[in-house]
């Protein structure tokens, strides 16, 4: 069974002269044999505050969350 690390990702989106950063969380099954690791499940643009989707990816490292509960806890961050 492979672990599944989870991080934090940054977008910005554009529009007409104004952009805003979005982040989300992406988690990573182990990496290959080569060094690659896979993205198996994300959540993009669920917040606009970098140290809240720090403390979400850092609790599911913590927390070991098992890969089918990643859902869950993204709609349970959603409803905070």
């Amino acid at each position: 069974m492979s672990t599944v690390t989870y991080g934090v990702v940054v977008e910005t989106y554009s529009l007409e002269n104004q952009s805003r950063n979005a982040y989300g969380i992406v988690a990573y099954a182990d990496a290959d044999e080569d060094g690659t690791a896979t993205i198996v499940a994300s959540a993009h643009d669920i917040t606009d505050n970098r140290c809240r989707a720090e403390q979400l990816a850092d609790k599911c490292n913590r927390g070991n969350l098992a890969l089918c509960h990643f859902d869950d806890v993204i709609e349970d961050f959603l409803a905070e």
